[in-house]
């Protein structure tokens, strides 16, 4: 390796800090500053070891080659790949520097050869010293002082002080606020997954109070509509659905643990007992009917019954997948990955995995037909009928856990038990040794990852992308936080709030940062083109549901959510039998045709085309981060489906039967109903054209097949089907 000057060492590691996660490693831009003298292990270094080197040379024993672990300080010394302060007599420098095809690491067959910038990432890191740093995400996190900013004036509360302050350091500003219209609808829809009625626009735009917004964010919040809207990304997390999945997918009653996601949001219940009843409310002291009915989360996983199922196997796949879904959703990590083998990248053994697992193992599961699954509860549903719901409950005798060599459940290795993995041992706090136990472990408030994963779920929900934008994913292979401190806080404040989720809700929706316009400047859009820095607000299409549920609602067609089982809107006959599934789908009739969707049937093995098509989860498996598309297939549904087809027609007699008798009113009571705003002077002059046209055919001169071709429009617009 040539050897460098010290002023063009100096010089390469400010251009290395300047550019290097800016243009290669997009995982760790955010905390990158022009004056950072040094190279940071976890930020700069350990994104290129895990992506290129702990495959090979990391945690996993079995796949571990050359007896060379480089994510251990201690032994990557004592293999000498690594010599601090020396990286010409270091082996890993050597070797990612090397030319030739049998001395470069990565080889060339892996395809993962380092660029030019991670080689002298790693040199300088080894001629500084070779110091390792413990993973972000596993060390607890501490409220961070709120930083001091330039422009005082623009924070709302310290949110916008930790923006603000990463926007300084480049030389960025924020977009001004948005208009007020587009305030109430954007946060309607957020907040309630609905449009705002255009009377409460016009209230809203009227209020001169300096509270204005705050309240109208509380009485938002204090909706059922908000219950309902949090329940539904809860419900994917939960991978709620009607069926228990598989080739036979047969229906259960499962419906009661979506309304208790409903009523508990509604109560605003702490997350902490929110967590401790669905993970193990069955052995709280004196377990109510309604905590037993919380712990079928853990029963939505997909379910094999019958005497025809191998069924040990099917059992323990139940188990795995509660498993892996608690490290999901509470722990962001993907525990999965140790199922089979020692983690490659976290420091998650496979034998953490089945002390995991040893937790959730001795779930009761048998029984006969119905219950083959697991126990049933009797409970009483509004009305006196009698359910039997499949619940979560404890067998008498723990079953024994034994290690699965490769995941065979049929080859075991050594028996462990019950506990949490070695990265989090707390001398001060004793393994959990049930589930009532981890779930306290949990939400004990010392914990590292729970707080900032749920704060960052909910980051998500408002701005489309979470401060770490792999959301199922805070080990070694996840991004880095865009604004660390900023989680810090907030994962704090939620803790120090008593696990109050609504009030982590209000802190973000109250900022300067969400109410910002979605227009950038120009120096923003160059130099942070992924908004990763939040100078404007990002546009966020809507979810499938709110997709239909506003349709109907603008239609003057929406029924409210009733709870109960779900309902059944139109489908394409034959669906069902065309996928070899058992069972006819009977469309609903009568209030129930236009229910929220939080209310529609859905069968994991054939979820409705109208759901499906516009991306919503068929929830056999959690789903931390939905997949949001454009595409043509999409409008082929919102213009052709028969509740869309309704839909327009309802909102045109609504226009003919609610706006004043005139064109240019009744076009600007349309604009107001479904994009909460007025249309402006080219807008209006367009669809004034349209109309004229259509009256001197008289197959559209009929006003309302004319007006159901303006609603049809309005209801397929992009700015309709995206929040602002």
């Amino acid at each position: 390796m040539t050897r460098l000057t010290g002023t063009e060492v100096q010089s390469r590691r400010r251009l290395i800090c300047v550019v290097a996660m800016l243009c290669l490693l997009p995982a760790c831009a955010s905390d990158l500053r022009a004056d950072a003298p040094r190279v940071a292990y976890d930020r700069d270094v350990r994104p290129i070891l895990a992506e290129h080197c702990f495959a090979c040379h990391g945690p996993d024993a079995a796949a571990r080659q050359a007896d060379l672990r480089l994510d251990l300080r201690a032994d990557a010394i004592a293999a000498g790949a690594i010599v601090p302060g020396k990286p010409q007599e270091s082996l890993l420098v050597r070797r990612v520097h090397a030319t030739t095809e049998e001395e470069v690491m990565p080889p060339p067959s892996t395809h993962k050869q380092l660029t030019s910038l991670q080689q002298s990432v790693l040199s300088d890191w080894v001629e500084e010293g070779a110091d390792y740093e413990t993973h972000w995400s596993l060390v607890p996190p501490r409220r961070p002082e709120v930083p001091q900013v330039t422009n005082s004036a623009w924070p709302r509360n310290p949110i916008d002080a930790f923006v603000l302050a990463a926007l300084e350091a480049r030389q960025l500003a924020p977009s001004p606020e948005a208009d007020r219209a587009m305030l109430v609808r954007r946060l309607s829809l957020d907040l309630t997954g609905l449009p705002p009625d255009p009377a409460l626009v016009a209230a809203f735009v009227a209020d001169p109070a300096p509270d204005a917004y705050e309240r109208l964010v509380d009485s938002l919040m204090a909706s059922r509509d908000y219950a309902e809207r949090r329940a539904q990304d809860w419900l994917d997390l939960a991978r709620y659905a009607d069926t228990r999945g598989y080739a036979d997918d047969k229906p259960d009653h499962y419906w009661p643990y979506r309304d208790w996601v409903v009523a508990a949001i509604a109560r605003n219940q702490p997350f902490d007992q929110f967590t401790i009843e669905q993970l193990a409310g069955d052995m709280l002291p004196g377990a109510t009917p309604e905590q037993q009915i919380a712990t079928m989360f853990h029963r939505q996983a997909p379910q094999a019954k019958g005497n025809t199922y191998p069924v040990e196997e099917y059992r323990l796949k139940g188990v795995v997948d509660r498993v892996n879904t608690t490290g999901a959703v509470w722990l962001g990590l993907t525990v999965a990955c140790a199922e089979c083998h020692d983690h490659k990248f976290d420091p998650i053994s496979q034998v953490d995995y089945y002390r995991l697992l040893a937790i959730f193992n001795s779930i009761e599961h048998g029984g006969e037909g119905f219950a083959q699954g697991g126990p049933l509860m009797s409970w009483e549903s509004p009305g006196g009928e009698t359910l039997d719901v499949p619940v979560m409950r404890e067998r008498r005798e723990p079953r024994e856990t034994f290690v699965h060599i490769r995941g065979d459940f049929l080859q075991r290795g050594e028996q462990v038990g019950p506990g949490v993995p070695a990265v989090f041992a707390d001398s001060a706090v004793e393994q959990p040794t049930n589930r009532l136990e981890f779930a306290r472990w949990l939400v004990n408030g010392r914990q590292p990852l729970v707080a900032r994963v749920v704060a960052n779920r909910f980051w998500q929900y408002a701005f489309g992308h979470g401060l770490v934008r792999t959301p199922a994913d805070f080990g070694l292979r996840g991004e880095w936080p865009t604004h660390p401190e900023l989680l810090d806080w907030l994962a704090s404040e939620f803790v120090s709030s008593g696990w109050d989720t609504r009030s982590l809700h209000r802190l973000i929706v109250t900022s300067a940062t969400y109410r910002q316009a979605g227009r950038r400047a120009e120096a923003a859009a160059r130099i942070d083109p992924d908004n990763r820095f939040l100078g404007w607000m990002p546009r966020v299409r809507l979810p499938a549901e709110q997709i239909r549920d506003q349709a109907l609602a603008v239609g003057g067609l929406l029924e409210s959510f009733a709870g109960g089982p779900g309902i059944f809107p139109p489908q394409p006959v034959g669906y069902w039998e065309d996928r070899d599934l058992p069972g006819t789908w009977e469309t609903s009739r009568g209030a129930d045709l236009h229910r929220k969707s939080l209310s529609i049937y859905r069968r994991r093995m054939a979820l409705h085309p109208t759901l499906e098509l516009l991306d919503a989860p068929a929830r056999t498996v959690c789903t931390v981060q939905r997949s949001m598309s454009n595409l043509p297939t999409q409008a082929l549904v919102t213009l052709n489906d028969p509740i869309f087809v309704e839909a327009a027609e309802a909102f045109a007699d609504r226009i003919l039967r609610e706006a004043p008798a005139d064109d240019d009113a009744r076009i600007t009571y349309a604009f107001a109903v479904s994009l909460s705003r007025t249309p402006t002077e080219a807008e209006q002059r367009r669809f004034l054209d349209f109309i004229a046209a259509s009256r001197v055919s008289a197959a559209t001169a009929d006003p309302r097949r004319l007006w159901t071709s303006v609603a049809t429009v309005l209801l397929n617009l992009d700015e309709t089907l995206v929040r602002p």
